[in-house]
């Protein structure tokens, strides 16, 4: 009863029969599975799901089944809804467009040198470019199939387990196969005609002998089995087609799959898997089987049909002869299937081994950060480090032997060149809309390069909305090391890879190739990341642009005005940071004794302060074409009692950065404001700044005098240099106005303030209160501490003077004694000033600081400003001195001739520094007297050249004030014959042809007052020789008329028109001679060829006007010179 129904295990092997199915590409696989064949039943649903025949799908249950179900389980191709992963050693056949790139690399030889290179691109592309080929044994291929992409789109998509999954045994095992299997089912066949024709009575069927039918059924059932199976096979194999793809070149396949990927209910990790010659070397023995689907069976319902009839009548007559005979032709039969099942399965038992995933030992870091493609350029180029050179500052010299001074060579650039240019090619086959190949853009390294190239694109165009000249095409290099090995060895490479911008469309918006910039992120951030694991913890970023720079106190003061936040800055060892590579480390306790760097710790990771650090290298080259920033500084307050500086042209940078979210304001501004100030770019922020002090006057208008008081400490607690004692000298100016108030409140704040001063420097107040534990060569320098002790001296002497001038303020001696304040200044006496004149300057000056009051005539009409003036530079009270012009230029907001005073004395004391003190609190230096005399002219007619000097270096105009014609400097210099100071006026810009309220100009009046090296002088700075003026002479009349011979021979000698007629009566210069008995001058004239017969308006000669006023000497000259020779 058993071996009766035995036959009906033929019906069943389900996934034994999907699988051969699945993996059959060929007529002779058909063949091998249609021999005592296992799966019946399987064999017919597949052919109904594979083929479009709805009613048939409804018949087995199947009605509702999409085309992608059947693919999947029963087609070896893949689809635009079907495609294959790695899994752990394995495929998987999956739904959709998973993440999944194939990529192909071949040798190719130099345009130009021949020499071998390597160049990677999809299977489409290198067919292409004719890397590779369709060979003859499959299906061929058009052009249009390669170029256009909707004709075969299964191109891009890889399949796997044909080329990789499964390692097909030579083509012979196959022959083989089919021939033992042909052999077992005609052997098979043949036993049973011997039961049944020659030893009938040896093989009864129950004890009764074989009956007639079973043998012809079940000789002519196999044979229906076989060739319904066959087609069925046919009909399942032929509903794909096989390209077979070889390559023209040497090349390998490679397979990368992103890890963490979600496709359905599984997660696939990272897989790289390679196809390449002995020892992984490119070969051109390659061959690659890409089987897309086609609908060749879709409709031929005829052939389906009688495949189907012909599949299950020839098993239900061969099940009908089977029973009919003996049992052990069943067992034959049986063991037939059996064994060929088993030799079915072994030709395809050697499958892809788990150790053939490259990634294998880093699956979990690549998918840390998703870095399967750099993790291959690692393995194609053979990498084992790769980072950034900081160029951003040059440290201290080395030694030119030293490996980091070595010269780099060609053929090093052009590797480093071909592994960015690798690795940006992999970008781009897996960014969005590069065919079926679904793009990879939730990659964090993707995310911070298009951020990044979004950054620098829109820095570019804000720049050059500024005016900065950049022309259609920029690029800023990023210089690399990058170590390979080979055959055992290290390789060091070290190049330049310049990273180019172009201005592109219409509207000339700047454009950068985001892929140059992810492989640059890429590959740095993995090089890291493989490194060390601790990559992955929280970083720390450095203060500043070099590790000497960090350890400076100057960089914790501008951190903390220019770009503190929030985040605070800390002291850390130098080694956590290589500075020589790049401005972030691993934030560590490694070196908990050494505090020489300041950083700032960020939540950053990796790729992000990667994308930073190239960021602040662009920021470097891109600032090197800016002169000068512009925009508008100031100051805003923030909480805690603190303040935030700002700059609009900074800020315009910083919302770039956080519009691009490259990173937060902090980030920002830590990028840029260390190369703003490597560069000479920072803006300048001290108190005497106009946006300054006007926030100053607002609050000290609303009474508000602590907070003017504590904006302004803020300042100068943060300063260095200049704006340190421009901004100090501003504090103790504020601190005089507050005591001299008459508010009692602000008579406190001032002397809040003033007391702290005299306690210590605001950079020495500040820094102790810092948590922070200071490194011990920070520290005031002695002159610092020298000049803060003089300035603290002349603060405790103003405010003692205060207190004693001002009836009001005594209240404050007792303080001002307790913090031994200086009562009196000494000043040796000089040898050029009398005891009289130093008591009186040091009078003058304190009238000027102590009192409110000031008698205007008494200081105007006498000298004791400019001896109070000589008194504090003398002494070198500069803070004095400071106070002396801010309170100049206060009360000259009221009245101008005090500025124009103030300037004087500043010029006449060769004081640029004092000059540049006005001009900083808005006091005009061009400002006129009530004389409408300016400083200029003051100096000017003094002949104080140095005077002269000083104002002009420092803006004043040398062509006057309109308002004061008579009082243009060039004209007064020319008339009283100062050439130097003319000369130091036409340099500054001059202007030769401007007049005076008479309209004549310099040359006019020189020529006149026989100003001979004045006139030279403007007449070899253009000066036109023949201007008439508003008198209707040229120089020329004007000389000949003030009988200066010399005077006239130099204007003739430039040019002067000899014969020019004044504008009344048309008399030309020899009338004018001849009229006047002008000898000397007429020969002149007549040596220079003048006209003899020139006549006036009245039709006169110069004869004529010699005759007519009884000249008879010069007639009689002229009378000769008219005779014939």
């Amino acid at each position: 009863m058993i071996c009766e129904k035995a036959p009906l295990i033929t019906l069943f092997g389900e996934r034994l029969t999907k699988q051969f199915l699945s993996e059959s590409i060929s007529l002779l696989d058909n063949v091998i599975f249609a021999l005592s064949p296992l799966g019946v039943l399987t064999a017919v649903v597949s052919v109904i799901r594979v083929c479009d025949s709805s009613s048939l799908r409804a018949f087995i249950g199947r009605a509702q089944e999409g085309p992608a179900e059947a693919e999947s389980e029963l087609l070896p191709c893949v689809s635009e809804s079907t495609a294959e992963l790695f899994n752990d050693g394995g495929v998987s056949r999956v739904f959709g467009r998973p993440k999944i790139v194939e990529i192909v690399a071949w040798e190719k030889d130099g345009p130009k040198t021949g020499e071998k290179s390597v160049e990677i691109g999809t299977l489409r592309q290198a067919l292409q470019k004719g890397a590779w080929s369709a060979s003859s044994k499959g299906a061929e291929l058009t052009p249009e199939d390669l170029w256009d992409l909707t004709r075969l789109p299964a191109l891009d998509i890889p399949n796997l387990s044909l080329n990789k999954g499964i390692k097909r045994r030579d083509q012979r095992w196959f022959y083989c196969t089919a021939i033992l299997g042909a052999m077992l089912q005609a052997g098979v066949i043949i036993y049973a005609a011997i039961t049944v024709f020659i030893f009938p009575a040896s093989f009864k069927k129950d004890d009764k002998a074989v009956p007639a039918y079973a043998s012809p059924f079940y000789i002519i059932g196999t044979v229906f089995l076989f060739v319904g199976m066959l087609y069925c096979a046919i009909i399942i194999e032929r509903s794909s087609k096989e390209y077979y793809l070889k390559p023209n070149k040497q090349s390998k396949l490679y397979w990368l799959q992103p890890g963490n990927q979600h496709v359905g209910d599984q997660v696939f990790n990272a897989f790289m898997a390679v196809k390449a010659g002995p020892n992984s070397g490119m070969t051109m023995d390659l061959e690659y089987i890409k089987s897309t689907r086609i609908r060749k069976y879709d409709g031929r319902y005829v052939e389906i049909y009688s495949t189907l009839f012909f599949t299950m009548l020839g098993f239900i007559i061969q099940f009908i002869g089977l029973r009919g005979l003996h049992a052990s032709v069943i067992l034959a039969q049986l063991g037939a299937t059996f064994l060929m099942s088993v030799l079915r399965t072994c030709l395809r038992t050697q499958r892809m081994a788990p150790e053939e995933n490259k990634l294998k030992n880093e699956r979990s870091l690549t998918s840390l950060k998703r870095q399967e493609l750099d993790s291959f350029i690692f393995h194609l180029e053979n990498i084992e480090s790769f980072g950034l050179v900081s160029s951003l500052r040059q440290e201290t010299p080395t030694d030119s032997s030293s490996d980091s001074s070595r010269t780099m060579l060609p053929q090093e650039n052009c590797q480093l060149n071909r592994i960015i240019e690798a690795r940006s090619r992999l970008a781009e086959l897996t960014s969005s809309g590069h065919g079926l190949i679904v793009a990879w853009d939730d990659m964090p390294i993707r995310k911070s390069a298009q951020n990044l190239a979004a950054t620098i694109e829109t820095t570019m165009d804000l720049m050059s909305n500024w005016g900065a000249a950049f022309g259609k095409k920029f690029e800023f290099p990023l210089s690399f090391e990058c170590n390979t090995h080979s055959t055992g060895s290290i390789n060091r490479i070290h190049g330049t890879y310049p990273v180019r911008l172009l201005r592109c469309g219409d509207a000339l918006r700047w454009r950068i190739d985001m892929n140059e910039l992810e492989a640059i992120i890429g590959l740095w951030s993995w090089s890291l990341y493989k490194s060390d694991e601790e990559w992955s913890q929280p970083l720390n970023r450095l203060v500043g642009l070099s590790a000497d720079e960090a350890s400076k106190e100057e960089t914790y003061l501008y951190f903390h005005k220019w770009i503190f936040r929030q985040t605070e800055a800390r002291m850390v060892s130098s080694d956590m940071i290589d500075t020589k590579s790049r401005l972030f480390g691993l934030d560590s306790e490694r070196h908990p004794q050494d505090k020489d760097v300041l950083i700032v710790r960020t939540q950053n990771c990796v790729e992000k302060m990667a994308a930073l650090d190239i960021y602040t290298h662009f920021i470097q080259c891109v600032l090197r074409h800016v002169t000068t920033l512009g925009g508008d500084v100031d100051i805003e307050p923030h909480s805690m009692n603190s303040y935030l500086a700002q700059s609009s042209r900074i800020n315009e940078l910083m919302h770039c950065f956080e519009d691009c979210e490259l990173g937060t304001r902090e980030d920002a501004l830590q990028c840029i404001v260390p190369v703003l100030r490597d560069q000479d770019l920072l803006p300048e922020l001290a108190a005497d700044s106009v946006t300054i002090r006007r926030r100053t006057e607002a609050l000290l208008a609303q009474n508000n005098w602590e907070s003017a008081l504590s904006m302004t400490m803020w300042i100068c607690q943060r300063s260095e240099g200049a704006e340190l004692e421009r901004s100090v000298y501003e504090l103790g100016y504020l601190c005089r106005r507050a005591l001299l108030s008459k508010e009692k409140a602000a008579q406190e704040q001032g002397l809040i303030y003033l007391s702290r001063i005299l306690k210590a420097s605001p950079r020495h107040d500040f820094l102790q209160s810092q948590a922070m534990r200071q490194p011990t060569h920070w520290g005031e320098s002695p002159e610092f501490i020298q000049w803060w002790h003089a300035f603290s001296q002349q603060m405790g002497w103003l405010a003692w003077r205060i207190s004693v001038n001002v009836p009001t303020l005594k209240w404050i001696q007792p303080d001002l004694k307790r913090l031994n304040t200086t009562e009196s200044l000494t000043l040796p006496r000089a040898a050029e000033q009398s005891a009289e004149d130093i008591d009186q300057g040091r009078l003058a000056l304190e009238e000027w600081l102590t009192l409110d009051h000031i008698d205007f005539a008494r200081q105007l009409s006498g000298i004791e400003d400019e001896l109070g003036f000589k008194w504090a530079r003398q002494g070198g009270f500069n803070g004095l001195l400071y106070f002396f012009m801010m309170r100049l230029a206060e009360v000259g907001a009221k009245c101008p001739t005090l500025i124009q005073h103030a300037y004087v004395l500043a010029a006449k004391n060769h004081s640029s520094w004092a000059v540049q003190v006005l001009q900083s609190h808005e006091a005009d230096i061009n400002t006129l007297s009530g004389n409408n005399v300016s400083a200029l002219v003051d100096v000017t007619v003094s002949e104080d050249i140095l005077a002269v000097k000083t104002l002009l270096a420092n803006g004043a105009d040398p062509n006057g004030d309109d308002k004061a014609p008579d009082g243009r400097p060039l004209i007064l210099a020319a008339n009283l014959g100062f050439t130097k100071i003319v000369e130091l006026l036409l340099q500054h810009g001059a202007i030769h042809e401007l007049t005076d309220s008479i309209g004549l100009t310099a040359l006019q009046w020189a020529s006149r007052e026989d100003r001979r090296d004045t006139a030279a002088l403007l007449l070899s700075y253009g000066a036109e020789v023949d201007q008439i003026g508003s008198d209707h002479l040229t120089p020329l009349h004007s000389a000949v008329l003030s009988n200066q011979c010399h005077m006239a021979a130099l204007l003739l000698e430039n040019g002067a028109n000899i014969n020019a007629a004044e504008a009344s009566f048309w008399l030309t210069p020899l009338m004018m001679a001849a009229r006047s008995s002008f000898v000397e001058v007429l020969h002149l004239l007549l040596a220079m060829g003048a006209d003899m017969y020139t006549r006036d308006v009245q039709g006169q000669t110069a004869l004529d006007w010699a005759r007519q006023n009884g000249c008879d000497e010069t007639a009689a000259i002229l009378e000769k010179a008219m005779q014939p020779p």
